[in-house]
C-alpha cells in the first residue's frame, strides 16, 4: 500500500516515539526519522542497526537574531531561503543541524511563557524541511546573548523574552530566571509544529536537546551547579521529551565534576582554534593549532556522550582545516559537529550573516568541499583513536590535508573528494561512486573556480553538478555591509576533461537544469573533454542513455535540483595577485584576476619607473588559467628601484583601467588614475624589514589573558625619528587577571617568501627598541616556523633607543603561543616544536619562518632586575653577509 508523503512522515514519528526500530539500514538517503539510544558505554548508536551515530553539519539561524532580519535586508522570502539552504546542506552530504534560537528574547515573556509567532513558525518550517532532507538536529532553546549583534546595538531592545531582565551570569543561581528557563523549555518542547502535525517533543529529527548556550559556570557551587542541572534536564523530561539532554562542558572545564554528578546525558563543546573577529583574512598554518583536544577526555567525563555544538576555522577560507579538526573531535569521542555558521544563500554574496564565519557552498567553494570532506571525515574515523602529532598526522584513514597546497582530500574506494588541486587521481575506478571536486585533480581537470559534484547513477551515467566561478573582491571578514559585494559568481564556459572509464571519450552531456543558458544542447566530449556551463548535466557513455529511466533523486537533491543566486551584472573588475617585491636579477612576474562578466578582448599592462609617464606601447597579458592573466617582464627591463602599473582591459569599445575602474586608459584623454599598484625590485643583499608598526600594526595579532578580554593591549608611540613609530607593548595591569606574559605575532612569510634565494647569506637580526616606564624591560623575540617549532632570544631595552644585533646562531629553540588565542578558554595556548625538530644540529629555518612573536613578562625570576612596564619596538630587520 502506498502512503501519502506527510502521512508517511507522521507513521515514522509514531514509531520513532515508542522506540521501534525501522528496518535495518533503513531510510540511509531518506527522512531523518531514525531512532538513536545510549548504550552503557555512554556511545549513541542507531536503535535501527546499532552503529554508532556520526553527524556532520552547521548551524543555521534564520528563525531569529541577526540572520532573521539579515534574510529581511536582502527581500528573500525566509521560507523559500530555507528550502534553498537545507538543498544544500544535503547536497554536501550533511546530516546535522544545530538550531539555536534567540527565542528566550523574541518568542517568550518574562515567565518563560511560550509566544507563538513569526520566529515560531520559522523554526517550525525548517525543522519539516531538515526531517525531509534527512537531516538531524540538536536543538538549544535558550541562547542568553543579546540577539541585537551586529546592526542593533545601538537600540533598544523590543524584546520581551526573560533574557532581557537577567543577567548571563545569574542565569544558573536567579530562582526567578531559573523557573522560567524551565517553563520555556517545557512549553517549546510541547508545543505542535504545523507543518508536521508533531509535538517538538515527539519529533523524529530532533534527536538531542541542549537546554542552553554557553552559560556562565559556577563550579565554586558545585551543589546549586547540580540543582541548576538538573532543573533543566527535568524541564525537557516534564514535557514528556525522550531526546538526549546535553550541558555545556568547554565554557569551564571546572564544571565537570558538577555534570558527571548531574541527570544530563551528554556535554556539548565548542572550539574556535583561530580565534574570532580579526577583521580580515588570517594567514598561517593553523593545523598545529588543532591537533587535539585534551580536556574532553578528562575523567570526569568518562561514559558521556559528546556533541561538538559550535566550531570554525574562523576568519579563515582556507581547504585543509575542517578535516583536520574532525580529526580531533573523533579522537576524543564526539558524535555530532556543527559548525557556526552556515550562511544563507541570499546573503552569501555580502557575508551579512557573521562577519568572523563565512561558510557557502556557491560563494566559499574551497572552504565548502573541504566541509564536505570534514562530513566524510566523521563518518569514516573510528571514534577515540589519536592519529598522532603534527606533522606526523598529515594522513589518517583515508584522508589527507595539506597547509602548503591549501587542500585537503578524500580518496577512498567509493568516493575521491578534493578541496584544491591534487596530482592523485581516484584509487579505484570500478567501485567510484562519486567525486566531488574544487580544482583539478589526476581524474578531473576543470578551469574554473566552482565547486562540482559527480554522482554515478548505473554504469556509464553520471550526473554532474556545477557551480559558477566564485571571486572574492572584497576580504570577507571585514566589517560587512549590505549591498556590498565581497563575492561574485561569474556564469562561464569551462573545459572539463573526465578520465572515467565507463564513460569514455566521447561521452554525451545533455543538460538537465543550466539555468545561466537556457539554449544549452546536448554535445559530445572530444578526447574526454567537454565545455560546460554551470548547472546540471546528465553524461552518458551512449546518447541513448540519455533517453532511459532516470532515478528521480541522485541521493538527498532532485536529479535536476539546482540552488544558486540569479546572475548579477557586474561593473568591470581587476584584481592584482602580483608580490610586492622581486628579486634584481629574476624576472617580473604580475598576475592579475578578472571578474567582469564576460573575459575581455584583451588585457594590457602598463608599467613605469614611479613618477615617470607610462610608455605608449602596453604589455600584452595573456590568459594563463581561469579569470587569470599574466605578463612576464625579463630582468633586464627592471632595474633595482620602485615601479607603479596599471592594467586596463577591452572588451569591444569599452576600455576600463584598475584600480579604481577608470575609463579608458593611459594616453585616452582625458585618463586619469587616483590610485596605482606598485611593485619594487630589491637588490640581493638589501636588508629586509621583517616589523615596520607603521604599516604592521592592523595585521598583529595578540594573546588573549582571559576569555572576558577580547580587545588587544597595545599603543603606537613615537619612534626614534619623526618618519618612524612603534608599538608599545606592555604586561597589562588587570589586577586578579595580570597574565605571566603578554604577546604580539604578526605573520610575515609573504615577505620572507620573496627572498628565500638568499637565506643561506643571512646573519643577523636587528631590532631597534626602547624600556618603556622604566629604564630596564626584557623583550622576547621570537621566529615561528610554518610547522610551529620556534626560536627565540631575549633582548634587554634600555631607557634610551637602542638597535641591538641578535646572530642566528644566537636563537634557541623555545616554545611559542597560538596566536591568535583559540576560544574558548586558554587550554590551547602554547604551541610546541614540530615533531622530530630540536635536535642536536637543528636550527632556525629562514625559508620556513611565517611568524614573529613579541613577549614581555611580569619583572621576576630571571628578569626581577627589570623595572620597566613593558618595551617599545620600532623596527626589526633580518640582514644578510657581506657578498651575499
Amino acid at each position: 500500500m502506498r502512503i501519502p508523503v506527510a502521512m508517511s512522515f507522521a507513521l515514522a514519528g509514531f514509531l520513532w516515539c515508542r522506540g521501534l526500530p525501522a528496518a535495518p539500514g533503513a531510510m540511509q538517503d531518506g527522512p531523518a526519522v531514525r531512532a538513536v539510544y545510549l548504550d552503557r558505554a555512554g556511545v549513541i548508536r542507531w536503535r535501527d542497526n546499532r552503529e554508532e551515530v556520526a553527524l556532520y553539519g552547521a548551524n543555521y539561524c534564520i528563525m531569529s537574531g541577526s540572520d532573521y532580519r539579515m534574510a529581511g535586508l536582502v527581500g528573500g522570502d525566509r521560507k523559500a531561503m530555507i528550502d534553498e539552504d537545507m538543498a544544500q546542506f544535503a547536497r554536501m552530504g550533511w546530516t546535522a543541524l544545530r538550531l539555536c534560537s534567540w527565542g528566550d528574547w523574541e518568542n517568550a515573556d518574562r515567565a518563560g511563557n511560550l509566544i507563538v509567532n513569526e520566529h515560531v513558525d520559522l523554526l517550525d518550517y525548517l525543522i519539516s524541511r531538515a526531517r525531509e532532507r534527512g537531516i538531524y538536529i540538536l536543538l538549544t532553546p535558550i541562547h542568553t546573548y543579546n540577539p541585537a549583534w551586529a546592526d542593533e546595538l545601538d537600540q533598544p531592545t523590543q524584546n520581551v523574552g526573560f533574557s532581557r531582565y537577567f543577567e548571563r551570569s545569574e542565569m544558573g543561581t536567579n530562582a526567578a530566571s531559573i523557573a522560567a528557563q524551565a517553563n520555556y523549555i517545557r512549553q517549546l518542547l510541547q508545543h505542535v509544529n504545523p507543518y508536521t502535525g508533531v509535538a517538538i517533543k515527539d519529533e523524529p529529527a530532533v534527536l538531542f536537546v541542549e537546554m542552553i548556550n554557553e552559560p556562565v559556570h559556577h563550579p565554586e557551587d558545585r551543589p546549586g551547579s547540580i540543582r541548576y542541572i538538573n532543573t533543566l534536564v527535568n524541564a525537557v523530561r516534564d514535557a514528556g521529551a525522550h531526546q538526549l539532554t546535553f550541558f555545556n562542558v568547554s565554557q569551564d572545564f571546572a564544571i565537570a565534576p558538577a555534570i558527571r554528578d548531574s541527570r544530563v546525558d551528554g556535554v556539548s563543546f565548542g572550539w574556535y582554534p583561530t580565534s574570532l573577529v580579526a577583521g580580515r583574512t588570517l594567514q598561517g598554518n593553523f593545523l598545529p593549532a588543532v591537533d587535539g583536544y585534551p580536556d574532553m577526555l578528562r575523567p570526569d567525563l568518562a561514559g558521556r556522550p559528546r556533541l561538538v555544538y559550535e566550531f570554525d576555522q574562523a576568519d579563515l577560507l582556507s581547504g585543509y582545516l575542517y578535516p583536520a579538526m574532525v580529526r580531533s573531535f573523533r579522537s576524543v569521542g564526539a558524535q555530532l559537529a556543527t559548525m557556526f555558521a552556515y550562511d544563507m544563500l541570499q546573503t552569501a554574496p555580502y557575508n551579512l550573516g557573521w562577519q568572523t564565519h563565512f561558510l557557502n557552498l556557491v560563494h566559499t567553494p574551497r572552504k565548502a568541499v573541504s566541509a564536505v570532506i570534514a562530513a566524510e571525515a566523521m563518518r569514516r574515523l573510528p571514534r577515540m583513536k589519536s592519529y598522532g602529532h603534527y606533522p606526523d598526522n598529515l594522513s589518517f584513514g583515508d584522508f589527507r590535508v595539506s597547509y602548503e597546497g591549501d587542500m585537503s582530500e578524500l580518496n577512498a574506494a567509493d568516493a575521491f573528494m578534493y578541496a584544491g588541486d591534487t596530482a592523485d587521481a581516484a584509487r579505484d575506478l570500478a567501485s567510484l561512486k562519486r567525486i566531488v571536486g574544487f580544482g583539478s585533480s589526476g581524474s578531473v581537470d576543470y578551469e574554473g573556480t566552482g565547486a562540482y559534484f559527480l554522482d554515478r547513477l548505473r554504469a556509464g551515467v553520471w550526473r554532474l553538478e556545477l557551480y559558477p566561478d566564485e571571486v572574492l573582491v572584497r576580504d570577507p571578514f571585514e566589517q560587512p555591509q549590505p549591498g556590498k559585494f565581497v563575492s561574485r559568481l561569474l556564469y562561464r564556459s569551462w573545459p572539463m576533461t573526465l578520465r572515467l572509464p565507463d564513460l569514455g571519450d566521447t561521452f554525451i552531456a545533455t543538460p538537465l537544469n543550466v539555468p545561466g543558458a537556457r539554449a544549452a544542447a546536448a554535445r559530445a566530449a572530444l578526447h574526454g573533454v567537454v565545455a560546460v556551463e554551470p548547472g546540471v548535466w546528465l553524461l552518458t557513455r551512449r546518447r541513448e542513455d540519455a533517453m532511459g529511466d532516470l532515478p528521480a533523486r541522485a541521493g538527498r537533491v532532485g536529479l535536476r535540483e539546482y540552488h544558486v543566486n540569479a546572475p548579477v551584472s557586474y561593473p568591470d573588475f581587476v584584481q592584482s595577485l602580483a608580490a610586492p617585491e622581486f628579486m634584481a636579477g629574476a624576472p617580473v612576474k604580475i598576475r592579475v584576476r578578472v571578474a567582469s562578466d564576460a573575459l575581455p578582448d584583451e588585457v594590457r599592462l602598463w608599467v613605469r619607473a614611479a613618477g615617470a609617464g607610462f610608455s605608449a606601447k602596453p604589455i600584452a597579458m595573456q590568459r594563463a588559467r581561469g579569470n587569470d592573466y599574466v605578463a612576464v617582464l625579463p630582468p633586464e627591463t627592471v632595474a633595482p628601484g620602485l615601479y607603479e602599473y596599471a592594467v586596463s582591459t577591452q572588451s569591444g569599445d569599452r576600455v576600463t583601467s584598475f584600480p579604481g575602474g577608470v575609463p579608458r586608459q593611459p594616453f585616452q584623454w582625458p585618463f586619469h588614475l587616483d590610485t596605482i599598484w606598485s611593485f619594487r625590485v630589491t637588490p640581493a643583499g638589501t636588508p629586509m624589514r621583517l616589523f615596520n608598526p607603521r604599516l604592521d600594526y592592523n595585521r598583529l595579532s595578540f594573546v588573549r589573558p582571559g576569555e572576558q578580554y577580547r580587545n588587544p593591549f597595545f599603543r603606537l608611540s613615537p619612534g626614534e625619528t619623526a618618519d618612524e613609530t612603534a608599538l608599545t607593548l606592555d604586561l597589562p595591569d588587570l589586577g586578579p587577571d595580570t597574565p605571566e606574559r603578554y604577546a604580539a605575532a604578526l605573520y610575515i612569510g609573504d615577505v620572507m617568501a620573496v627572498r628565500k634565494a638568499e637565506f643561506a647569506h643571512a646573519d643577523a637580526l636587528h631590532v631597534t627598541l626602547k624600556a618603556h616606564g622604566g629604564s630596564h624591560k626584557t623583550l622576547q623575540l621570537t621566529l615561528i616556523e610554518k610547522d610551529g617549532t620556534a626560536w627565540m632570544a631575549p633582548l634587554a631595552a634600555g631607557e634610551i633607543w637602542t638597535n641591538l644585533t641578535v646572530p642566528l646562531e644566537r636563537l634557541r629553540l623555545a616554545r611559542s603561543i597560538h596566536i591568535p588565542s583559540p576560544y574558548p578558554g586558554l587550554w590551547n595556548y602554547w604551541r610546541e616544536a614540530a615533531q622530530g625538530r630540536g635536535g642536536p644540529g637543528d636550527h632556525v629555518h629562514l625559508e620556513d619562518v611565517e611568524r614573529l612573536q613579541l613577549t614581555v613578562t611580569p619583572n621576576a625570576g630571571t628578569t626581577a632586575a627589570d623595572d620597566a612596564r613593558g618595551a617599545a619596538v620600532e623596527s626589526v630587520t633580518l640582514s644578510f653577509a657581506r657578498g651575499g
